[in-house]
């Protein structure tokens, strides 16, 4: 009679190993790659379990979230309007019994071009001196000064991408009246996409 417990328990383990080692589950294409104007696409989900899915940004839909054995899926994302590429993981998860085997569909997205300054506007004394202003972008860009104002150094007159320190040199104000300075940057790829800089100077 134990023996045959025995062998019936050594059955038993034989068959979880065996679910064990043969559940598996593959998406059909791992990797997207999207611009920032967003889209959508197929997956289809190879699995001989029931799956699940679920993903760590909320603005990406996707159906069905859950399904038996081998399902398409459809997923959607949406223009992206972030000053950075997003990275988006949608987790798949098969299961039988206590068994999980997971996957990943893994979605890159650029975003559009982009320069902005924090602190756009700055004021500074009738003695004039150095301005410092903080401008972040994902492009090269150029600097030009408004053609209208008193002469003033820039420095540098051109920079990106990524976070860079402009430098405003303001001459002394002795016109007796408040006056602004004022540069443009704009990206040498879209002039269209700027940000202006100006300096308040006071009597």
């Amino acid at each position: 009679m134990k023996r045959y417990l025995l062998l019936a328990l050594m059955g038993l383990v034989a068959l979880s190993c065996t679910q064990e080692t043969t559940l598996t589950i593959t998406p059909d294409v791992r990797n997207f790659q999207f611009g920032p104007e967003g889209g959508s696409f197929d997956v289809v989900i190879f699995t001989n379990g029931v799956w699940t899915a679920t993903c760590n940004d909320e603005s990406v839909s996707f159906s069905p979230q859950e399904g038996n054995y081998t399902t398409p899926m459809h997923v959607v994302v949406p223009e992206n309007e972030e000053h950075f590429t997003k990275s988006v993981r949608i987790q798949l998860t098969s299961k039988v019994s206590d068994i999980s085997r997971t996957a990943q569909v893994i979605i890159t997205q650029d975003c559009y071009p982009f320069i902005f300054c924090e602190e756009p506007v700055k004021e500074i004394g009738p003695e004039g001196g150095k301005v410092r202003f903080s401008v972040n972008s994902n492009e090269p860009w150029n600097l030009s000064p408004e053609a209208d104002v008193v002469p003033f150094g820039a420095s540098p007159e051109s920079g990106g991408p990524n976070r860079e320190t402009v430098t405003l040199d303001i001459p002394a104000n002795d016109t007796g009246e408040p006056r602004s300075f004022a540069v443009l940057l704009s990206l040498q790829s879209d002039i269209d996409v700027f940000v202006i800089l100006t300096v308040e100077q006071g009597a």
